[in-house]
């Protein structure tokens, strides 16, 4: 018996609990309506599972890489240098698992994706919005928006971006690409404003991909365009700090929202030299899952600091990659990364094979935002947190957009 019947309404409250913790995710204010939230939802899933008597489970292509990689995790626990800590962590990741499936089974439906989409549109338009408002009336800071850094602001905007990019460019009626093409503007001042150079090659390597997928001259104008302005800007910020500028020269480069000096750079590189040579002594089943683990195991005892150079062991690993292999060893990074090549194949596959506008937007967006998260990382590990949540969440809209599990071949409940 169909849990409506069993229950009034049932799906319905669980699909508005789960469409408003999805809506609070990126606001730092409404942190404790986020946990609260999943609290909720958790508690309403138990009683719809025993309500109905079965799971709400639908079949994807990623099932056991998502098994096995959540099985490899939890196999690591007990060799963690803190065994509690990494149960708690581990804790989040189960709750990822529970967010990607209870979002493909209970927004299946073209109205759900789009209701689904439709907040998310929402959702970043406020925090463009109030990004933008930061920027002009702080001037030169660099801006967070409702998020809790410039980090987070610039990875949650790569991860969203190519949806953007791809209603703009895509086939869809003129309101709805005019429309994209207006927050992607809005969102993309935000990404600079933030004064990431990460950010800016992520952008960069998103537009590129969009180019492959959408092969239009507009597409290509906007790719070199956009690549010729952020090589001028880096350009002329490295000279600056080679050489002193005045006058116009100066005015420029005071006025590009940029951060300036390679120090970061360098000590990045530090960071990542430190983290190969500790994978070498973890690399099986890694120091423990968790970024504070690294903490408690190198960040305990003073460091000897070259002149020239930054603090290491109090850092991360600054790669997610570089993490996985440290904390849950190889064969959680294999795992890992097997899976995103698994993403971004197949979603490509499903995008050649879709008919409509929306799927098509959604899916090629889905590969640019995975192939420009994957860039993003590589200078931080931010896939954490709320953003870890918004990743799974924007992988199952793009689940539920493929021509496949649409026509049944993974649809099976």
């Amino acid at each position: 018996m169909p849990s409506s019947e069993r229950v009034p309404y049932f799906d319905t409250i669980v699909r508005v609990v789960l469409a408003v913790y999805i809506a609070v995710l990126p606001f730092k204010s409404l942190l404790v309506v986020e946990r609260n939230g999943f609290i909720l939802l958790l508690g309403l899933l138990v009683g719809w599972c025993v309500t109905n008597r079965r799971l709400f489970y639908s079949r994807t292509p990623y099932d056991m890489l998502l098994l096995a990689f959540v099985v490899w995790v939890g196999f690591t626990i007990p060799f963690s240098v803190a065994p509690l800590y990494s149960v708690k962590e581990y804790g989040k990741l189960l709750q990822h698992m529970v967010v990607f499936y209870a979002v493909i089974y209970f927004f299946k439906g073209l109205l759900y994706r789009q209701v689904l989409l439709g907040l998310i549109g929402i959702m970043t338009i406020v925090i463009a919005g109030y990004g933008l408002s930061q920027l002009i009336l702080e001037n030169h800071r660099a801006v967070v928006s409702f998020l809790s850094a410039e980090v987070w602001l610039t990875t949650f905007l790569v991860m969203v971006i190519p949806f953007g990019l791809a209603l703009a460019l895509g086939e869809g009626p003129l309101e709805i690409r005019a429309g994209g093409a207006l927050v992607v503007g809005m969102m993309t001042v935000c990404l600079i404003a933030t004064q990431s150079r990460a950010g800016l090659v992520a952008l960069i390597g998103e537009l590129w991909v969009m180019v492959w997928f959408i092969r239009s001259v507009s597409t290509k104008v906007v790719a070199a365009f956009a690549t010729v302005c952020v090589i001028a800007a880096v350009v002329i910020v490295f000279n600056a700090n080679s050489a002193p500028v005045t006058g116009l020269s100066a005015d420029i480069t005071t006025s590009l929202p940029l951060k300036r000096g390679f120090a970061s750079v360098i000590h990045r590189f530090d960071i990542w030299w430190f983290t190969l040579s500790e994978i070498a002594k973890h690399w099986l089943v890694g120091i423990g899952y968790g970024n504070h683990s690294y903490l408690l195991l190198y960040g305990q005892d003073d460091e000897v600091v070259m002149p020239g150079h930054n603090p290491i062991t109090h850092q991360g690993t600054h790669n997610i990659f570089l993490y996985l292999a440290l904390h849950v060893g190889l064969p959680g990074m294999l795992l890992f990364g097997w899976f995103v090549v698994r993403v971004v194949l197949t979603t490509a596959k499903e995008y050649r094979q879709a008919h409509d506008w929306l799927s098509k937007a959604v899916l090629v967006g889905s590969v640019v935002s995975v192939v420009g998260l994957i860039l993003r990382l590589q200078f931080d590990q931010m896939l954490v947190g709320s953003l870890a949540v918004l990743f799974w969440v924007l992988l199952a809209m793009a689940v539920l957009s493929y021509p496949s599990y649409n026509v049944g071949k993974y649809s099976g409940r």
